[in-house]
């Protein structure tokens, strides 16, 4: 008995001890993975801390490499971003475009002719039109808000339009003249717009009441294309009037209308009780329209090249009441390289409640364009005085006239390359200006020679265009 009882306290013991080590085993193995789970997690997502020397952080080599890159990449991508928007948005200040019409600038330009005030404005490309009364006050006939742009140029090549008071990529300027004044638009490698306001007399006992527009539309691109040219006309004396419009055709025009025979309508009057302006479409040198739209003004800035008109339609949309405009499409042209083409009508002008004379200046234009002939004729034919006879101006100082740029010519091939640009250009045409102003300094031969110089420049330029 004392024997068994001896040999199981024996193996109750040897099971116990056998327990106790199991569960020391067992104990040391959680322990120790967690810490190894741990490390390997370490190992695998995250880089140790950098070290700290005297409060700062000591980088490695490779970070400082990679932080190298970083800045680089970044670097490189505002560069891209910047360069991208240079060429999408070129910000005009100043303009020193020249050419045969003289010199553009980014400013605002007025000029009054007669009864007529054509503003342009250089900065955006857009241009108010007035018509002055007896007493000299001049009468707006377009919108004025938002510096004139409602009213614009719209040029189409091929199949994409070029808004041209939309001024982002498209170098503008203005500038006037003896007759009015002048806008140009230099869509780059693509197309020169060269608008030109001139005021006329509707007879020869008259005060200019006529303005004359002319577009010229020149291809500079390295390849041919079809070039297609429209004017917007926000009016907006008859938004007050019992009638928008009339016509040669119709004498209320309340709705929309759209024509593509101008024969029957010939013009379109826009009026009030103070003044008047009649757009003429028909006759004359007037150039052939493709389609004339009356619509309302917002409608008539929608994409559709052609405006969609609908006859019985109101001029009021979403966004305007009452509020009519003037759209005019001219055909197509397809041009070449360096090949131009202009586009040509009129608009008559009247205040003090009278009408315009439109139709009298169509009617007589062909008297008029051979009496205009016969007085520069008369003035071709008066000998001009020699430098012995130079007359005195009012001040007492000699006039100099123009010198004949034919007399002398500039060989090209000796003009170095930093001379063939705009700016040295107009360095040449100052200096020119400088010296026939100054009649004790004045040196006939320097001045032909600037002149040849100019000639020889500008050809050059006008070649790369």
């Amino acid at each position: 008995m004392n024997s068994r009882l001896r040999i199981l306290r024996i193996l109750l013991f040897s099971l116990f001890i056998f327990f106790i080590s199991s569960f020391s085993v067992y104990s040391k193995s959680k322990r120790k993975t967690p810490a190894a789970d741990d490390a390997g997690t370490k190992e695998s997502l995250s880089v140790a801390p950098a070290p700290v020397v005297n409060g700062r952080v000591k980088l490695s080599a490779a970070d400082k490499k990679l932080i190298k890159e970083q800045k680089k990449a970044e670097a490189e991508e505002l560069k891209r971003l910047k360069k991208l928007e240079r060429k999408s948005s070129v910000p005009i200040k100043v303009v020193g475009m020249i050419g045969g019409e003289g010199v553009f600038q980014a400013k605002t330009i007025e000029n009054t002719v007669g009864n007529i005030k054509v503003l342009v404005k250089g900065t955006v490309g857009s241009f108010q039109l007035y018509s002055l009364d007896r007493d000299g006050t001049a009468f707006p006939v377009l919108a004025g808000h938002d510096e004139f742009t409602s009213s614009f140029f719209s040029l189409r090549v091929g199949k994409k339009e070029y808004r041209l008071t939309d001024n982002i990529g498209i170098v503008i300027g203005a500038r006037k003249d003896d007759t009015g004044a002048q806008l140009v638009y230099v869509v780059p490698d693509v197309a020169r717009v060269h608008i030109k306001f001139e005021c006329l007399k509707s007879g020869a006992s008259q005060n200019q009441d006529v303005l004359k527009i002319t577009s010229s539309v020149k291809n500079i691109s390295k390849r041919a294309a079809d070039f297609a040219l429209k004017n917007v006309l926000d009016t907006i004396l008859g938004e007050q009037s019992i009638s928008h419009f009339s016509t040669a055709e119709n004498v209320v025009v309340n709705t929309e209308m759209q024509f593509r025979r101008f024969d029957k309508a010939k013009w379109i009057i826009s009026e009030n009780k103070n003044t008047s302006m009649q757009i003429l479409l028909y006759g004359a040198d007037i150039t052939p329209m493709e389609v004339v739209s009356l619509s309302n003004k917002d409608l008539l800035l929608l994409q559709n090249w052609i405006p969609s008109i609908i006859q019985s339609r109101t001029f009021d949309s979403v966004l305007s009441y009452n509020n009519s405009a003037v759209a005019i499409n001219w055909e197509p042209e397809h041009l070449e390289q360096g090949q131009e083409t202009s586009f040509t009508y009129y608009i008559a002008f009247a205040s003090n409640g009278t009408k315009p004379a439109g139709e009298t200046f169509i009617k007589n234009f062909g008297e008029m364009q051979l009496n205009s002939t016969d007085e520069q004729d008369a003035q071709a034919d008066v000998p001009k005085e020699t430098e012995d006879s130079e007359s005195k101006n009012a001040s007492g100082a000699a006039e100099i006239s123009q010198p004949d740029k034919t007399n002398v010519e500039f060989n090209p091939a000796m003009i170095p390359p930093e001379k063939i640009n705009y700016e040295y250009v107009r360095k040449l045409l100052e200096r020119i200006d400088a010296l026939e102003n100054d009649a004790e300094k004045v040196n006939r031969e320097e001045i032909l020679n600037l002149n040849a110089e100019l000639d020889a420049i500008m050809e050059i330029l006008r070649l790369k265009e």
